[in-house]
């Protein structure tokens, strides 16, 4: 049953991804770098802003809706009233950073980045409700739902193309307008499966508890963010809005890598999580990880490779520049991504600040690397420094594992008899689902 839910989960991964990737080759043909570049700068503050106000909620989220005999509707309304607050602030402190951050932009460009903020209440909220239907297994529902925003804003790109109207303050409106329709079919079916009926029921206990796991994570989910997104916000404050636009297009490409990871950290964390001893935790995590492992090396290589013929003819010559980028980052994404799904792991067994040590470590090592090659080799040095700042977060995780009882070699050497053992595996799975 778990392979079969990775496998419907890396289905509906893949969708969003290529939703996403078909939307973003959308636009950067009919915007052009520069357009696409201001609007990459537009819809970055509010959506950093959104994990940093998080504090850690999404995997407390996850990993307390996992336990049995919690009581939901105290969790559910502890995590309203911390969203809650969580959103007056991060729009509180959006709306100062993005004056400064787009400064150097036209006024209607400043108030575009003012309106997206609606995005943060929207999107957390509905994210925290998402997030108890997966604690709860219902996985084909979070596949569903995690496909309403890029399945409608692709389209609504198409419609607006076809009107004659696509533009930089449309696609904001559709943004907010997707994120809105995610928010309230997300509470239907957390109130249809879960909840139930409305209720104000409510225990501090579980908002400290929240908080508390929270915390450990929060750290590491910031550094997660920074480690994600530094890239494009040094890029967007200190070059122009086509280096942005062309490095835009290299890092959704090389984030195509990621859906089979997130799809297998979707089932890790309640899995994991649901062993009633360290044992068998480990057990699970290694039943997970190294399938993943073996198919995503090979994958990650043949991916990188046909760049060269992908990136001019999906998106046009005029983003050959992202070739390299794109297959740099990629190189990091093989040690970013598997990191990914060890850290569910890890996650699921109670660990989770060792994630926030291993993530903070890696903030340290991209912003120090990043500045020793951003001048000298400006979008080049930007990938080497993202990529080796994977690299690192990686080989700390192995090294935890190691100390924990999971022997590297376990993890990350494997046997032709068990590489025939998982294909056999992945053989009847598909099978069984045709």
């Amino acid at each position: 049953m778990k392979f079969k839910n990775i496998i419907q989960n890396i289905g509906a991964n893949l969708l969003t991804a290529i939703l996403g990737l078909v939307g973003s080759i959308i636009l950067a043909r009919w915007l052009g770098p520069s357009q696409r570049g201001v609007f990459a700068a537009i819809i970055l503050i509010p959506a950093i802003l959104q994990y940093f106000v998080n504090f850690g909620l999404s995997s407390a989220t996850v990993y307390f809706s996992a336990k049995p005999n919690i009581n939901k509707h105290s969790l559910w309304n502890s995590l309203i009233i911390i969203g809650s607050v969580q959103s007056l602030i991060g729009m509180l402190l959006g709306w100062e950073i993005i004056e400064i951050y787009l400064q150097k932009y036209p006024p209607n460009i400043i108030q575009l980045g003012h309106l997206y903020l609606l995005t943060i209440p929207l999107g957390l909220v509905g994210m925290y409700a998402n997030y108890m239907l997966q604690g709860g297994a219902f996985f084909r529902i979070t596949n569903m739902l995690k496909c309403i925003v890029p399945t409608g804003y692709c389209l609504g790109i198409i419609v607006l193309k076809i009107g004659n109207v696509l533009s930089i303050t449309n696609l904001v409106y559709l943004q907010i307008l997707f994120q809105s329709c995610f928010f309230v079919i997300t509470f239907y079916f957390l109130y249809r499966l879960i909840l139930h009926h409305f209720s104000v029921q409510y225990e501090s206990q579980h908002t400290r508890e929240l908080l508390k796991y929270g915390a450990k994570v929060w750290f590491g989910d910031v550094a997660q963010l920074a480690n994600s997104r530094i890239d494009q916000f040094l890029i967007g404050g200190f070059f122009n809005s086509h280096d942005l636009g062309i490095y835009t297009v290299a890092s959704s490409v090389a984030g195509f890598t990621g859906v089979f990871a997130n799809a297998v950290r979707t089932i890790i964390v309640p899995t994991v999580t649901g062993k009633e001893t360290l044992k068998e935790q480990i057990k699970s995590t290694l039943i997970l990880f190294k399938p993943y492992w073996i198919f995503s090396l090979t994958f990650h290589i043949l991916f990188a490779l046909s760049l060269d013929v992908v990136i001019p003819f999906v998106f046009g010559s005029v983003y050959a520049e992202s070739i390299t980028i794109c297959q740099l980052l990629i190189i990091g994404s093989i040690f970013i991504n598997a990191k990914t799904v060890l850290a569910g792991g890890i996650q699921g067994m109670g660990f989770p600040e060792v994630i926030s040590i291993v993530e903070l470590s890696g903030m340290l090592i991209s912003l120090i690397s990043s500045y020793l090659l951003i001048e000298s080799m400006r979008l080049i040095g930007i990938s080497i420094a993202i990529s080796f700042a994977y690299f690192g977060q990686f080989i700390g995780l192995v090294f935890f594992c190691n100390k924990k009882g999971i022997h590297y070699k376990n993890l990350l050497f494997t046997s032709k008899k068990e590489i025939n053992y998982y294909l056999r595996r992945l053989k009847n799975i598909i099978l069984r689902i045709q």
